[in-house]
């Protein structure tokens, strides 16, 4: 798959210059709302000018855009345990959320504005469909590969409880976490424990019919 310019997802260079931007505006995003964050306030945090912020980033939303992305690329990255896994699928699919939910909380204000922005707008945009996609893609590809190990029982089509599965996450992490403030150690265990029943565990026979 490909992000927008046309590499392979994951495989831009980071520069230091534009990676202390994003961080700078990341920071900036805490306590500023981001109505009123200007261009120049990111310049000065990140200690560099306007000519090299403009250098990299045409306007405001075109920075935003990047850090949502860096955001969603950090957090496939941080679920690649499971997502990209081939082993022990329980204890993964622990450790893969216990390493997104930490990334979630240190861009929690940047996945709230690309809720809000979202939100909106009415729809995703388009410049962000393709790393939502990647999350899809890769947890589509997990449960196939274990349904044909045949760890998983092949009754529920993976796309449909990929899609399931996904929007259950992003919603609890969503309300509990990064809205509620919730336990994030409990709601790992649980999340995991539900995607494990609902992909992994065998179905029961039903009482037999008369």
């Amino acid at each position: 798959m490909t992000h927008p310019a046309g590499e392979p997802l994951g495989s831009e260079s980071r520069n230091a210059t534009e990676e202390a931007i994003l961080d700078a505006a990341r920071d900036a995003l805490a306590d500023t709302p981001y109505r009123r964050l200007t261009m120049d306030t990111i310049a000065r945090r990140a200690f560099t000018s306007r000519t090299a912020l403009y250098f990299y980033f045409p306007n405001k939303r075109a920075l935003v855009d990047r850090l949502i992305a860096r955001a969603f690329m950090d957090m496939y990255e941080a679920a690649s345990p499971y997502l990209e896994g081939t082993g022990d699928p329980r204890a993964e699919l622990r450790r893969g959320l216990a390493r997104a939910v930490k990334v979630i909380d240190s861009n929690a204000h940047v996945l709230t504005l690309a809720a809000m922005l979202s939100g909106e707008e009415d729809r995703l945009p388009p410049q962000w469909a393709p790393y939502v996609v990647r999350f899809v893609e890769g947890a589509v590809s997990r449960i196939a590969r274990d349904q044909a190990r045949g760890i998983a029982p092949s009754d529920i089509p993976p796309r449909l409880a990929a899609q399931a599965l996904l929007a259950m996450v992003e919603r609890h992490v969503t309300l509990e976490l990064i809205q509620g403030g919730g336990d994030a150690h409990q709601s790992i265990r649980v999340l995991a424990e539900l995607w494990w029943r609902a992909v992994y565990s065998k179905p029961t026979a039903g009482p037999a019919e008369d």
